[in-house]
């Protein structure tokens, strides 16, 4: 309880403690805004995830704010291979360089979360300033895809020398949005992530909040406008699954009997179509044949390159594949497993689906924890299955770290007794005014 009191007075920027908001704004910047030191790129949220690293590392290991669990063993456990793996590829130095600020990254996202997200109300909050920043985004991207004029990312970007955003062909009439992004599938997801948040947490689920609602469809416009199947597949996962909550919300076994169904669909795929279930995922949640392809080749050249590298990959190492392939790798997942090996991708599977299965087990939780419980599992849900067809670069894949570590608090947080669902204590009997008297003692 100590720890939720010291999250909650603590200095607040747009209703979070003082170190999220700076990391929201910084993520917010194109990567221009950096400051190249040596060989390394010191980007805004960079910076600030190195202030704030061992200061953060201090507070886990010294239990000020919640013991130590498993899952932050799996974070440091990963982090860790993933050193290992980049020392065996380019020695020590590179190792620990490339290495060092992958941890920053990695645990420093998750840790930040971890740390100053200790309750419903800093959770609340954390949704409702995430909300406001996609929101705010719709002043530029709006105009940005009737025009075609990249106002935030060409703004920031010539005010200080950097790239200008690359052509991308338009789709269904309109220019794809950068926002401050470097493409536009990451604003896209970093939009859709907001959909659960927005519908669980500030509409509180009811469709007659038409206050909170209106921020809902403004999170699916800011998505639409970065016309990028994978962050649409961000948006209808957490469409579906939501909507499967609010029809069958009072049915045991429904979380259950929805895997049940991914699980039966799979296999049906598998024995009835000609196709594995990955190239028909594939061939239906991305634009263009062309794009579905190359997806799938990726899959197919990546997947042969973890077998040939399972234990530690192959670093920052070139992969395997044709010469006219892209070396741009559009999974995630794959991603992972080739740079790191095997061990690192199972930790970092076991950190998500472990941290969601847990949290789902506690029971009698307020309505509002349990909304908020929805809202966080829901976001994580949609960003894995896209990351099956993206890759989570820069700011988006510190936002995934955040994400995950952002509903760590449910694990231990207790709600105040007058929360908790189930029969009222009955008041005790009050005494008379004698009995409370001091006894005389002579």
């Amino acid at each position: 309880m100590a720890a939720v009191a010291s999250s909650s007075s603590s200095r607040r920027i747009l209703g979070v403690p003082v170190p999220v908001a700076l990391f929201f704004v910084a993520m917010m910047l194109p990567t221009a805004v950096s400051v190249n030191l040596g060989g390394l790129r010191l980007s805004a949220y960079r910076m600030v995830l190195i202030v704030m690293f061992l200061p953060m590392l201090v507070q886990l290991l010294s239990g000020r704010k919640g013991r130590m669990h498993l899952f932050d063993l799996l974070v440091l456990a990963h982090c860790g291979w993933a050193i290992l793996a980049l020392i065996k590829w380019g020695g020590l130095a590179q190792g620990i360089e490339s290495g060092g600020i992958y941890v920053v990254e990695f645990a420093g996202a998750y840790l930040l979360a971890r740390l100053y997200v200790r309750s419903y109300e800093d959770f609340a909050a954390v949704a409702r300033a995430y909300v406001m920043l996609v929101l705010a985004t719709l002043i530029f991207t709006v105009p940005e895809a009737l025009t075609g004029i990249h106002i935030l990312h060409d703004g920031i970007s010539g005010a200080l020398g950097g790239p200008m955003a690359p052509y991308i062909d338009p789709r269904m009439g309109l220019e794809r949005t950068f926002g401050p992004f470097d493409h536009p599938i990451l604003y896209g997801v970093f939009s859709a992530s907001a959909f659960s948040l927005a519908y669980f947490v500030i509409a509180e689920r009811r469709l007659m909040n038409f206050k909170g609602m209106a921020k809902v469809i403004g999170v699916g416009l800011a998505t639409f406008m970065s016309a990028s199947g994978g962050p649409y597949v961000v948006l209808m996962m957490q469409g579906f699954v939501a909507a499967w909550e609010r029809v069958l919300g009072k049915i045991k076994g429904r979380w259950a009997a929805l895997f049940s169904l991914f699980g039966l669909t799979y296999i049906a795929i598998d024995l009835f179509s000609t196709k594995t279930p990955f190239h028909v995922f594939v061939n239906n949640f991305t634009f263009s044949p062309q794009s579905a392809y190359n997806r799938i080749l990726i899959f197919e050249f990546g997947t042969a390159e973890v077998a040939r590298h399972p234990i530690f990959g192959i670093g920052l190492g070139d992969w395997e594949r044709p010469s006219w392939m892209s070396d741009s790798m559009d999974n995630f997942w794959l991603v992972v497993a080739v740079r790191y090996g095997l061990p690192a991708f199972l930790m970092l599977v076991a950190l998500l689906l472990g941290l969601i299965w847990t949290v789902g087990q506690r029971k009698n939780l307020p309505p509002e924890w349990r909304r908020a419980r929805h809202a966080w599992a829901f976001t994580l849900f949609g960003i894995t299955v896209a990351a099956a067809t993206v890759h989570l670069w820069n700011a988006l894949f510190v936002l995934f770290l955040f994400l995950i570590g952002a509903g760590a608090w449910l694990l231990d947080a207790r709600p105040e007794p007058q929360n908790v669902p189930g029969p009222v204590p009955a008041a005790k009997p009050k005494l008379p005014a004698r009995a409370l008297r001091p006894a005389r003692l002579f």
